[in-house]
């Protein structure tokens, strides 16, 4: 949907229930931050698998004047992971290791705290109802938490904590009565009962009974920053992102290079998704200077000039160069399960946010503090042992995050968005912005687009193999392997590969709202309209 009528309140989101608390705050008469925080904190229930109190999550924040700033609230490498010895150098997949601080609470707070305008209590309220009301198993839902289960057993803490007493199919019923006693815990008593009080001590009395890292010296000094964002000019746009450790800056790099190879000129699809991918490799090609992001002058060099036409005649020569063709090849099982959520809400002042938030991989450590229904991350997972060993405050110790927010100013509308999908964040990001910016597409019909994907969303799967979503033209894939691309000769339709955007945004000519949400994970609208005979306003379900 691109014009939702005259309203220029409408919330984009994850899940219906998330769509239609924030909507509720807005008819109330709460800012679109305040919509953002009640919408998140329903996430934390509903979408439980893929975000949670014990998650992180990073923001972009636009007020109704066009000025823009970022929220990183990503937590630190525990202190006592450079002093730890690590079997094989790198840390586990899965449980106490694999924990990080958990940032959400915090970045909830620290958003609060600078444009909330409802109480804080009454915010996580609705998430807390609903975890103690329940309800209805989905399917990806009902898959995950089979998944988990077959993975730790039936003795698990995990299992006691939500499967016990709790449906198992789709349509039964699930409640989540401790998680809603600790969101009541934490409307009440604010960040602080999270990261020094009760459960900050829960929290820390599990891990060291499970050989985890995180101290109490770790919450207590844990802290969200609000920082500027990177922006980038592209064609008639102003584009900006949230700056590391997300890995907006390889959005920006993607767009400056395509840019520069003029494909914004490129009408023939098979060539426009030949330099796309192209230009996809080069930027993850530089990856590797994430290692150095404690100061964003590191990184953003990577975006300067030089940096950009040196990775310009690489790719045209390669283009040139005609690259013998690839036999198709057999898509690996991917992982199903996105692992993040997101929102994007705007107000009828114009104030505008995303917020997108995430536990890392499904159902993130596995590791559950008991009694609390919290859920801990595992955002370092996978990580080499050495990650975090600056001896610098936390903020520069914290790990590399997929998790993008962008905001987009051109010709007189601004919209933000975010979409989950790991390491294909910013390839889904690149083909929505494209078409939004260079062919004037409404966002809905951006996103309803079939989307290409380089690389499975996790490592170590190979960042060759080209996947095309279904609905693309008979024979691009045919082409796109004769221009010298490994082809995927068939993707699953439950791999979950090509993200779940949510976009709003507001335009002055003619005044009005922009909105988009996905069909492909359920993503909702939901829109505030104008008062009804009584004076109160209205809010609308809208399913694109």
């Amino acid at each position: 949907m691109s014009d939702p009528a005259s309203s220029r309140a409408v919330i984009s989101a994850g899940c219906r229930e998330a769509a239609d608390v924030g909507a509720a705050v807005l008819a109330s008469g709460g800012n679109a931050v305040d919509a953002a925080i009640a919408a998140s904190a329903v996430q934390c229930v509903r979408e439980l698998p893929w975000c949670g109190l014990g998650g992180d999550g990073f923001a972009l924040v636009s007020g109704s004047d066009g000025c823009v700033e970022a929220l990183n609230g990503a937590g630190a490498v525990p202190r006592a992971l450079a002093t730890t010895p690590i079997p094989g150098g790198t840390l586990p997949r899965y449980g106490p290791l694999s924990i990080s601080v958990p940032g959400l609470v915090d970045a909830w707070w620290r958003l609060w705290e600078r444009h909330g305008t409802r109480s804080f209590a009454s915010l996580v309220e609705p998430a807390a109802a609903l975890a103690d009301d329940g309800f209805a198993l989905d399917t990806a839902f009902t898959r995950a938490l089979d998944r988990v289960r077959l993975a730790t057993g039936p003795d698990d803490p995990f299992v006691s904590e939500f499967c016990d007493g709790n449906g198992s199919a789709i349509g039964e019923g699930f409640r989540l009565p401790a998680l809603a006693r600790t969101l009541r815990e934490i409307g009440a008593d604010g960040r602080s009962v999270f990261y020094e009080g009760r459960l900050a001590r829960a929290v820390v009395d599990t891990l060291d009974r499970l050989g985890g890292l995180v101290s109490a010296e770790d919450l207590l000094e844990h802290s969200s920053d609000f920082e500027a964002p990177l922006t980038i000019r592209y064609g008639s746009a102003e584009v900006s992102v949230t700056p590391p450790v997300s890995m907006g800056w390889v959005l920006l790099q993607l767009l400056l290079l395509y840019d520069r190879l003029e494909g914004r000129l490129i009408d023939d699809e098979a060539d426009r998704i030949d330099l796309m991918v192209r230009c996809k490799h080069a930027a993850f090609a530089d990856l590797g200077l994430m290692s150095r992001w404690q100061e964003a002058a590191d990184v953003v060099p990577v975006l300067n000039g030089d940096s950009v036409e040196r990775w310009c005649s690489r790719i045209s020569e390669q283009r040139r160069s005609q690259p013998a063709p690839v036999a198709a090849s057999v898509a690996p099982a991917a992982a199903t399960g996105t692992d993040t959520t997101c929102l994007s809400v705007v107000d009828d002042q114009g104030l505008m946010v995303t917020f997108i938030h995430s536990l890392f991989n499904e159902f993130g450590s596995r590791v559950v503090v008991p009694g609390t229904g919290i859920v801990l991350n595992d955002r370092l997972a996978k990580q080499p042992a050495r990650v975090g060993q600056s001896p610098e405050p936390p903020r520069f110790r914290r790990p590399l995050h997929t998790l993008v927010g962008y905001h987009v100013a051109q010709r007189g509308r601004r919209l933000v968005g975010a979409t989950p999908g790991g390491r294909g964040q910013v390839q889904t990001n690149f083909q929505v912005l494209r078409a939004i910016i260079d062919d004037d597409a409404s966002p809905q019909a951006a996103v309803d687009t079939p989307r290409w994907l380089s690389g499975t969303p996790r490592l170590p799967d190979s960042e060759d193999l080209l996947f095309l979503e279904h609905g693309f033209p008979d024979g691009l894939d045919a082409e796109l392997a004769r221009r010298g691309h490994t082809v995927a000769d068939e993707t699953p339709a439950d791999a979950d590969l090509f993200g779940s955007c949510t976009i709003v945004g507001c335009c002055t000519q003619p005044t009005g709202s922009l909105a988009a949400a996905d069909h492909r994970r359920g993503a909702a609208l939901a829109l505030v309209e104008d008062p009804d005979d009584s004076g109160r306003p209205r809010t609308r379900k809208e399913i694109p």
